[in-house]
């Protein structure tokens, strides 16, 4: 059966998604299940898009290879239908349409999840997205946020703030060090989900707010 064409606006406002019988084709697991064309004005809806790279996280064996950060990625069954991810995501953002500035998070309010699935995921604005980012497969030996100055045979402290890296000190120990870098980087966690309150999830917004930096 030909699927019917809709705009971006019509489908950005969809709260029931018609269903077409369909079997899974995208990594061999997901399922484009919905009766209507996932493109419109000549490119894929921005739901479709999304769910793609969702599903590219957590089946592309190529992507796990190239990007390990992503070798525990999975995805819920529930998501595996297009259907079902439309629908969340409209709910999502109110039926706003597409949520400029802002990215699908999965382990704010699940700290250190890996499964996507509409529990533990959220949009959230990419300034608090990229605030988290882990380091960990580039920093080496030492806990996160801590180098060892060569020059000066001391431990040394950064953090990362608006794109720049502000020095914190220089300390005796890796321990000292660190313990540095968590006051000023949950600060500054704390700081950002305040200034971006109004747009948050009460469970993001809460998860930021209690956040504790680990080693």
């Amino acid at each position: 059966m030909k699927k019917i064409v809709l705009s971006q606006d019509k489908v950005d406002k969809l709260v029931v998604v018609e269903r077409s019988v369909a079997r899974p084709t995208l990594f061999k697991v997901g399922i484009n299940d919905v009766g209507f064309q996932v493109a419109a004005d000549r490119k894929p809806i921005w739901q479709y898009s999304l769910w793609c790279r969702v599903l590219e996280r957590a089946f592309c064996q190529k992507l796990k290879t190239d990007r390990p950060t992503y070798k525990d990625v999975t995805c819920c069954d529930e998501w595996l239908s297009f259907a079902n991810f439309l629908g969340w995501c409209n709910k999502e953002v109110d039926y706003k349409g597409k949520p400029v500035g802002m990215a699908l998070d999965k382990d704010i309010v699940v700290k250190g999840n890996k499964i996507y699935s509409p529990e533990a995921c959220s949009f959230v604005p990419q300034d608090v997205n990229k605030l988290l980012t882990d380091s960990g497969a580039t920093r080496g030996e030492w806990p996160v946020g801590v180098n060892i100055n060569k020059e000066y045979g001391r431990y040394q402290a950064r953090l990362r703030q608006h794109g720049c890296r502000t020095h914190l000190g220089y300390y005796d120990t890796p321990e000292e060090a660190f313990l540095a870098y968590k006051v000023a980087k949950e600060a500054q966690i704390r700081a950002v989900a305040n200034q971006y309150k109004d747009v948050l999830k009460p469970a993001v917004y809460e998860s930021l707010m209690n956040w504790e930096i680990e080693p």
